[in-house]
């Protein structure tokens, strides 16, 4: 279970996700590792304390997946990650940050604010291959669950094995 402490009020917690997308979600992502296509922001996990989602290119292929939080929980992303693409996930390829409003520009200053304090975390996965082998596949969402799965980059499906 995520525990959270969020300072401000709780109606200004309700803009969380908001800031995350105005701010936080880079829009001129590219695909790592698989293609060079553009990677865009999907949505995995959300609520007024908490975002997680994942750039993913037009072949579903998930480059990063990050999780924002005012007080993140480490395990419950590695867990959350294991839980869908176990054999790709090592504790030393989960990183964290913390993004302050001041290197955010527009608003960003004034708005987090409200929100926290101390900056926005941001704890985020990339997969950094360590054999020839572990080149070979990645992590990809399914089309139709949306849950994150390992495949071999040549194979051309779709779907995780429990949407086959």
């Amino acid at each position: 279970m995520m525990r959270l402490i969020l300072s401000g009020s709780p109606s200004s917690r309700e803009g969380f996700p908001d800031f995350i997308k105005s701010y936080l979600v880079v829009r001129d992502a590219k695909c790592y590792r698989h293609c060079q296509d553009r990677a865009s922001f999907v949505l995995l996990k959300s609520d007024n304390s908490a975002v997680t989602g994942a750039y993913l290119c037009p072949g579903n292929y998930v480059s990063r997946v990050a999780y924002f939080s005012i007080d993140p929980d480490r395990e419950w992303f590695e867990r959350f990650l294991k839980d869908q693409a176990g054999e790709l996930i090592r504790s030393r390829d989960i990183r964290s940050a913390t993004r302050h409003g001041w290197e955010l520009g527009g608003n960003a200053e004034t708005e987090i604010k409200k929100i926290s304090d101390n900056g926005i975390k941001q704890v985020y996965w990339t997969f950094y291959p360590a054999t020839d082998e572990e080149k070979t596949r990645g992590a990809f969402r399914c089309e139709n669950c949306g849950r994150l799965f390992v495949k071999g980059f040549s194979d051309g499906s779709k779907h995780c094995a429990a949407c086959k």
